[in-house]
């Protein structure tokens, strides 16, 4: 409904396509305030995810595995389905050159809903992720990484899927270091990357120039 109503419509104009979902995002934040509270509710998870298994001399939390290879499984699906199915290459060439494919008879409105789906169910996965990686769930936790989402899709390449997957562990592996090494400023070294890749490379690391 969300994407028939207010996205559709806005495919061909990006800013106020953005502009819409972060919009309905705050707002169905701010419901959520009203309704159940701000305060978390922590989760625990079965005890083997409890646990820990040592790797080189480092104790890895159990659920980061987990974590990690449902990641996988995601991105290999979205892969397989864009790369291997007929919706997959209609939905490559609408993005294409969407008129184009409107004129030979393909509706690409369906696919890109679909698009929207998947999109929506993939974002609930790592909802579910992200909840046993931080122990809680809460009206706030999907702002906490919004801005890291940003910051991956603009470095891996707009378009790109597999550079926002080389972003996303990028990203991840220089904020942990700096905060480790150099006195937690691993959001600000995350910053920096951000503007050099900027500079350097304006459409991403493997984005289209």
């Amino acid at each position: 409904m969300t994407e028939r109503l207010l996205v559709q419509r806005l495919y061909e104009r990006h800013i106020e396509q953005v502009l819409v979902t972060v919009g309905l995002a705050l707002a169905t934040v701010a419901l959520f305030d009203g309704i159940w509270g701000t305060d978390p509710r922590f989760l625990t998870g079965p005890a083997w995810m409890e646990s820990t298994t040592r790797i080189a001399g480092a104790n890895v939390p159990n659920d980061r595995f987990i974590a990690i290879l449902g990641a996988l499984v995601v991105l290999a699906a979205i892969v397989l389905f864009l790369q291997r199915t007929r919706f997959g290459m209609i939905i490559r060439a609408g993005v294409e050159n969407r008129s184009m494919v409107t004129a030979l008879g393909i509706d690409v409105r369906n696919a890109f809903t679909l698009v929207f789906t998947i999109g929506g169910a993939a974002a609930g996965v790592g909802g579910v992720l992200a909840s046993h990686y931080f122990g809680y769930v809460s009206p706030l936790l999907g702002q906490t990484l919004l801005i890291f989402a940003f910051i991956v899709t603009v470095i891996g390449g707009l378009g790109s899927l597999i550079g926002a997957a080389v972003a996303s562990v990028l990203v991840a592996v220089l904020q942990q270091f700096a905060n480790y090494y150099l006195w937690g400023t691993g959001d600000l070294a995350v910053v920096v990357l951000l503007a050099a890749v900027l500079l350097a490379r304006p459409s991403g690391l493997l984005g289209r120039q």
